[in-house]
């Protein structure tokens, strides 16, 4: 069997799915650089060639790419924030980012736009105090970010561009401030979106089950603010039964959860209790001590069983 170098991959990829290099390329590097990556003539860094390997729906674990110093220096601060962001230790999220700020070069478009995707996530210091961005603060932020990889990018037509996992999450985020804003609608249609891009470019990529999980989530409880309680309770349904496969806890209990207030709202009452009894022990065993209180709450308010 022939062994076939990166850049024939990415090549052969490339031309299967139409993509000129302009196409592939746009906001990850120069149409010169991808020339050279496809002809064996150059090695790309590590974050341009996942995010090259992403757009084309090639999983990155079967290449290896060296990293340089600062590559690493790079990779690790990622880490550490995302870490950070995940456990809402804000405080220490965004020390990493101003370190990671003053390191990453000004024309790297990646990392450039994973600071401003974390950044919404984690808001900023006012004095000793830690303040969220406003809905439009947000909202600027996000397409600023999406912008500097993706020029062309709709909205209203998301399918019309491939993406790589980061920009799949900033347009993630993007609904998810419509939601948070009452734009329950906005947000949904967004959601289904990606969900539907998702399963027609992405399924070969071992992130894509993760997004699909965070995605269904989110809609999930959208469309329950919507009072559209049976498809609330399908795209819970989705995300819970990916997140059983996978053996992600990341979102169990929060779907566990929506199925026990969509569940209740149809007067299924049965099937509400046993849903949000399951999400109050998944936080239980995950020491989710916010979300154990919340699920208390849930229990009490519309059973009236108190947990001590």
């Amino acid at each position: 069997m022939k062994e076939l170098f990166i850049g024939e991959v990415i090549k052969r990829k490339r031309k299967e799915l139409g993509l000129t290099q302009e196409e592939l390329c746009e906001g990850i590097c120069e149409p010169s650089t991808i020339s050279r990556i496809e002809s064996g003539k150059q090695v790309p860094a590590k974050n341009k060639l996942d995010a090259l390997l992403q757009r084309l729906d090639l999983p990155g674990d079967r290449y290896y790419a060296l990293l340089s110093k600062n590559e690493l220096e790079i990779s690790n601060l990622q880490s550490q924030i995302i870490s950070c962001n995940v456990s809402k230790n804000k405080r220490d999220g965004l020390q990493y980012l101003e370190k990671l700020e003053e390191i990453v070069s000004e024309d790297d478009h990646l990392i450039r736009q994973f600071i401003l995707r974390s950044k919404v996530a984690l808001g900023y210091l006012d004095g000793e105090d830690i303040r969220p961005y406003t809905f439009d603060e947000k909202e600027k932020m996000l397409f600023e970010a999406l912008y500097l990889t993706v020029p062309k990018f709709d909205i209203e037509e998301i399918d019309k561009n491939y993406y790589t996992v980061e920009e799949i999450k900033i347009i993630n985020q993007i609904a998810l401030n419509y939601s948070d804003a009452g734009q329950n609608k906005k947000a949904i249609d967004v959601y289904n979106q990606l969900l539907k891009y998702i399963e027609k470019h992405l399924m070969n990529l071992k992130e894509s089950n993760g997004l699909v999980i965070l995605i269904s989530y989110n809609c999930s409880r959208s469309l329950y603010l919507e009072k559209r309680y049976e498809e609330s309770i399908a795209a819970a349904n989705l995300g819970l039964e990916v997140s059983i496969e996978e053996r992600c806890t990341s979102c169990l209990g929060g779907l566990l959860s929506v199925l026990g207030h969509a569940f209740h709202a149809e007067g299924r009452l049965e099937e509400s209790k046993k849903y949000f009894y399951q999400s109050f022990y998944i936080y239980s065993v995950l020491h989710d001590d916010i979300n154990i209180e919340l699920g208390k709450k849930n229990l009490k308010e519309f059973f009236n069983i108190d947990i001590l």
